[in-house]
């Protein structure tokens, strides 16, 4: 319950001086009447015993005198008692009662007096009682005018000032001559609040400034504190996170949905904070997306020796795939146009002659049919050799990512022609196994190649001189389109097998000695084009025997026979 000081001052005043007054007076109205009651009562018991001694001698002298009158030899008697002759001859002392009565109603009215004295006294205290409580009113008015209004005025601000309310201010008194303590105190505490605001203002504005700076970069940017709390991050990091902005939201809840802070290798507030490292790099996926790996740069901030932060810059490693998978469909498209700017004019030229020796010779009766056979299967190889070109420029044309109806057996029959060569140039055989019936996919025919082209590299790269290569195509109602490919070659460890599709992770990498490193990404783009086609990718493998990748796709319409050509 709240009571305001001036009631208090007021009401404590007030029962002080009402207490002390009660005390006073009843202590002043009991001891002085009850003493002055006790004398008038002694006063009373001794003048009626003197009173009846007076009585009883007047009525002797009375007799006396009879005895006197009556008997003149007592007169002569009393001569020899000077004392009780004087007293029966002396007619003035028969008039002391009455003269003693007089005195004692002078005394009872003394005490009369008395008694209104008391009356009196306490009547002045009463009204002295009366003056001090409106004097003590009045001192409590200034009392609330000069100090209890001025501090409740600046207790209520101060209220306010703590909500947030910076822009309040103690309203200076009008019309003042002088100031006291409190206007100069208001004045203070108002240059103070002036001050306050600035700064904060001024802390805003950096703050925003760092946010807005913080937030220009496309990485993502986060800071985190020894507790595992955010405290500031950009719009690249919400976006990698899925996450909203949360004040104190710890970075394991934020990124991973954890309760518990995570230990281990992969987590760079272990790495740095535990074991002491300035900087670190992992791999991670955050929990909101799973299918996106991101690359987090995390450093040491430490501008004093009591706080101690961690800097993430985390990368979008989507975009680096893309950059790459670009990068080989710009160099495959040079390549392409290189091959047919180089060898498709000699190879027409070549099918001109050719031709024309044909002509010549199957007009000719001489020419045996074996040789026209092998005039015809020459022919035959040149246009295939011709169009090898131009098939890799159309697998290479980048169709602006548009999604049409194509068919995986002719798309794989390409990639495999084109691949031939170099995998027989190793000594490696290719054997393509499929159906006798169209299999459609809905998605771009581009990365369909790009993702084939990726997988039978691979197994080119990892497979020794007299190896083989085995690709065989499925399909079923209830599994969908299945594309297996099989090698003989070196194989992935076990323990390799989770990191594969990981960005810049290579096997060649991990082997200095290896000749087959490449940049890590052929893999995770791979894996990022099957899932584009709402497929999935499988790995089995085992050192020295070889790997199987699995791609599984759903089968985007129904299968309807039809005769293709073996390559």
């Amino acid at each position: 319950m709240f009571l305001s000081l001036n009631r208090k001052i007021i009401y404590s005043i007030f029962s002080l001086f009402l207490i002390s007054t009660i005390i006073f007076s009843s202590t002043f109205y009991v001891v002085y009447s009850s003493k002055i009651e006790k004398d008038q009562q002694a006063s009373i018991t001794r003048n009626t015993q003197y009173t009846d001694l007076l009585h009883r001698n007047v009525l002797l002298i009375k007799e006396l005198r009879d005895l006197a009158k009556k008997n003149p030899n007592i007169r002569h008697t009393l001569k020899n008692y000077p004392q009780i002759k004087d007293l029966v001859s002396d007619t003035a002392h028969t008039n002391f009662l009455a003269n003693e009565q007089k005195n004692i109603t002078q005394r009872t009215k003394l005490f009369d007096e008395g008694y209104q004295t008391i009356y009196q006294g306490t009547t002045i205290i009463l009204f002295n009682t009366v003056l001090l409580s409106l004097f003590i009113i009045f001192i409590g008015y200034l009392f609330n005018r000069w100090v209890l209004i001025p501090i409740n005025t600046i207790s209520t601000i101060s209220e306010e000032i703590t909500k947030g309310n910076l822009h309040l201010r103690i309203p200076a008194r009008k019309k003042i001559k002088y100031q006291d303590e409190l206007d100069r105190f208001s004045s203070i505490f108002n240059q103070m609040l002036d001050n306050i605001e600035n700064m904060i203002s001024t802390i805003k504005d950096k703050e925003n400034f760092l946010q807005s700076l913080i937030d220009n970069i496309p990485d993502g940017i986060r800071v985190i504190d020894e507790k595992y709390n955010i405290v500031i991050a950009n719009k690249a990091y919400y976006k990698q996170s899925s996450d909203t902005p949360k004040q104190a939201q710890k970075c394991y809840a934020s990124s991973f949905c954890l309760k518990q802070p995570c230990i281990n290798e992969q987590c760079p507030m272990y790495e740095i904070l535990q074991k002491g490292k300035e900087r670190t790099s992992t791999i991670q996926q955050f929990a909101s997306n799973p299918g996106k790996y991101l690359s987090v740069n995390a450093a040491l901030m430490q501008y004093d020796k009591s706080h101690r932060y961690v800097v993430e810059a985390i990368r979008d490693l989507s975009d680096d795939i893309d950059f790459s998978h670009q990068q080989k469909i710009t160099s495959l498209g040079f390549l392409s146009s290189s091959i047919a700017h180089e060898i498709k004019n000699n190879l027409g030229a070549l099918r001109i002659i050719l031709e024309h020796i044909i002509e010549k010779n199957v007009l000719s009766k001489n020419t045996d049919k074996e040789h026209k056979r092998l005039l015809q299967t020459l022919h035959n190889e040149l246009v295939n050799t011709i169009n090898i070109p131009e098939r890799l420029l159309k697998m290479t044309r980048y169709a602006s990512q548009e999604e049409t109806e194509f068919d995986c057996i002719t798309s794989l029959g390409e990639i495999i022609q084109m691949l031939d060569f170099e995998a027989k140039r190793k000594g490696i055989f290719l054997e393509f196994k499929y159906p006798k019936k169209e299999l459609l996919l809905q998605g771009n025919e581009t990365d369909f190649k790009i993702a084939v082209i990726n997988i039978i590299q691979n197994a080119i790269n990892a497979t020794d001189h007299k190896g083989s290569i085995d690709i065989k195509v499925s399909s079923s109602q209830k599994n969908g389109i299945t594309i297996s490919f099989t090698d003989t070659g070196v194989g992935i460890a076990e323990e390799d097998i989770e990191y594969i599709f990981t960005p810049f992770y290579s096997q060649g990498q991990q082997n200095k000695d290896s000749k087959t490193a490449g940049s890590g990404l052929g893999l995770p783009i791979t894996k990022s084009i099957v899932e584009k086609f709402g497929g999935q990718i499988s790995v089995k493998s085992k050192i020295g025997e070889g790997t199987n990748f699995t791609l599984s796709f759903p089968t985007h319409k129904k299968t309807c026979n039809k005769t293709k050509q073996v390559l």
